[in-house]
């Protein structure tokens, strides 16, 4: 059967990169690659200074690709109004990501553009839904995470120092229940995100559509580097969940592993690492790479502790697609339809998590059947046809009649 050729505006808080250095950045790059394999594209996205730009492949593959940039400095009501915007039901990183640039950046390629459909990926980007002026396009909000969710389960394991206070969870709420209301859909990766979200999303439809993923040519290496064995956890550090996870493989999961394997290290990868975690015997951390592959072949296993935290891990996914072999709790598999023992180890206390690792570490035939069965499930389930399927599915639901919401936005 034929596809129709759709004309898609994606708007980005970030930088899409398929090398970017949080899973995020990565999602959304491989989602547009896809996609524009068979639909036209633009894209709107913000870049802070510190950000690299639009990643060259993927924009070479978009008709129109517009950038704006976060402001080095505010002034100083600015600041202070985004630090109560959440006294107003506005989260703060929406507040930081509230400006008129964009705004206007958005009305002037919708207008001339034209699309069929808009991408509003995160939910932070939904308020510039407003800027759509006079548009029918389907509106389709990716949630990658669900930002009450994310909220209620900061505060409860960071206490007094969580990022979110009771008025920023409130604020999640109500910015939450606001801009689904203006979408068609809203995209979510996990059962998980669809119950958080469906008491605030009203009439608007939740649909759940797990990310894939571009697959690697080749599998690496099954076995990793051999002895000593190492541990891999790769994450972005200043997202609150891998920063609980990698506190806690440091001083509640790696102990246990290294009372029976005494030689056993541990390699924590990705930017800012929690400062707790560093000079632990046993423990190395590599600081921002610029390309985690390496780290994942040198793996003899691959831990993810996660505990909190919604959406889907991008790093079990891409350590799947690689065929490496994987422990990990119930909360970083959420949304994949793997089973525990056939494509990963399932692990959810610490002891489970030691007794695990001390066993597949043990275990070089096991951890090779596993990562072959990981690397064999990837490419059934995680490829960008499959992807771009339910995709294509989702518009002919909303894109090709008048909806709900298109009208009221006509009249």
């Amino acid at each position: 059967m034929l596809r129709p050729r759709r004309r898609l505006l994606f708007l980005l808080p970030f930088p899409p990169r398929l090398d970017g250095r949080h899973g995020g950045a990565r999602v959304a790059a491989n989602l547009i690659h896809a996609l524009s394999a068979h639909h036209d594209v633009a894209c709107v996205y913000f870049r802070a200074a510190d950000e690299p730009r639009f990643d060259e492949q993927v924009a070479a593959r978009c008709d129109t690709v517009a950038e704006v940039p976060v402001p080095a400095r505010a002034s100083g009501f600015t600041r202070i109004a985004r630090r109560l915007a959440p006294l107003r039901g506005i989260p703060t990183w929406a507040a930081w990501r509230n400006e008129p640039a964009f705004a206007q950046c958005v009305t002037d390629v919708a207008a001339a553009w034209k699309p069929d459909v808009v991408h509003f990926e995160y939910h932070v980007m939904g308020q510039y839904a407003s800027a759509l002026r006079g548009s029918t396009a389907a509106r389709i909000l990716t949630q990658y995470e669900a930002g009450v969710l994310a909220a209620r389960e900061h505060l409860s394991t960071r206490g007094d120092a969580a990022p979110a206070s009771r008025v920023e969870r409130r604020a999640w709420a109500s910015f939450e229940r606001r801009v689904m209301a203006e979408m068609d859909a809203v995209v979510v990766f996990s059962e998980r995100d669809r119950a958080a979200l469906a008491p605030l999303a009203g009439s608007t439809p939740i649909v759940r559509i797990p990310i894939g993923t571009r697959l690697p040519a080749t599998p690496l290496d099954p076995l990793g580097i051999g002895h000593p064995p190492l541990l891999v956890f790769i994450g972005n550090f200043a997202h609150p969940p891998n920063r609980d996870a990698a506190v806690r493989l440091v001083e509640a999961i790696l102990p246990g592993v290294r009372a029976a394997i005494p030689s056993a290290r541990l390699r924590i990868v990705g930017k800012t690492p929690p400062p707790r975690v560093a000079g632990v015997a046993g423990v190395e951390t590599t600081g921002e790479v610029p390309d985690v592959t390496p780290h994942l072949n040198d793996a003899t296993l691959v831990a993810v502790p996660l505990r909190v935290g919604g959406g889907m891990r991008v790093k079990v996914t891409e350590a799947l697609a690689h065929g490496k072999a994987v422990v990990a709790s119930p909360r970083a598999v959420d949304g994949l339809d793997v089973e525990s023992g056939v494509q990963l180890a399932v692990a959810e206390t610490d002891e489970q998590f030691v007794r695990e690792i001390v066993r597949l570490v043990r275990a070089p035939e096991q951890r090779r059947q596993l990562a072959a069965n990981a690397r064999a499930w990837a490419c059934a389930h995680l490829g960008e046809d499959r992807w771009v399927a339910d995709y294509d599915a989702l518009y002919a639901r909303f894109a090709d009649t008048p909806t709900r919401a298109a009208t009221a936005r006509s009249g």
